[in-house]
């Protein structure tokens, strides 16, 4: 590797302590997919991890704390006695003005991810060239068996914004 590639990765390098405890700082060197040791420079194989017999799979100590990921403002640990409940995929489609349009995006975002604990996943906006007015189709996941229960709750949220502007 040249001095420019070290350099650059050098740069990149942000340290963290290994999962498993052993007290080393580590970071991801994306060039070949692998923990390297912040001091060394080397691949890090955590003195912490037991591998089995015929090396296919890597057993950490029952002693080793979880691996956690962040997921928005909380940390979960993956666990088998906390799995990922099944989810279903939707759309909305949200059309007007542009202001409306954002109104719309903050009331079913935050009916989805707020109340329901989903996710949502994109969209794609289309613009009528005669009107101006902007279409956004907004894709999202909720738990197995919510879909209809989200899609009424934001039907009448919308029904009743639309009545409370036609009343002032």
């Amino acid at each position: 590797m040249s001095s420019t590639n070290n350099n650059n990765n050098n740069q990149n390098i942000k340290p963290k302590s290994c999962v498993y405890g052993c007290g080393i700082q580590i970071y991801w060197n994306a060039s070949v997919n692998e923990y390297w040791e912040v001091l060394t420079k080397k691949r890090h194989i955590c003195p912490n991890i037991v591998s089995n017999k015929n090396k296919t799979s890597i057993t950490p100590p029952s002693n080793a704390p979880k691996p956690y990921y962040h997921n928005g403002t909380k940390k979960a640990s993956f666990s088998s006695a906390n799995p990922k409940p099944k989810m279903s995929n939707s759309f909305e489609l949200l059309t007007g003005p542009v202001d409306t349009i954002q109104k719309k995006y903050e009331i079913l975002s935050d009916i989805v991810i707020t109340e329901y604990n989903g996710k949502v996943h994109g969209s794609q906006r289309d613009r009528d060239p005669k009107t101006g007015l902007i279409a956004l189709l907004v894709y999202y996941e909720v738990p197995e068996g919510k879909r209809e229960e989200v899609k009424a709750k934001y039907h009448n949220f919308i029904r009743n914004q639309v009545k409370i502007y036609h009343q002032q």
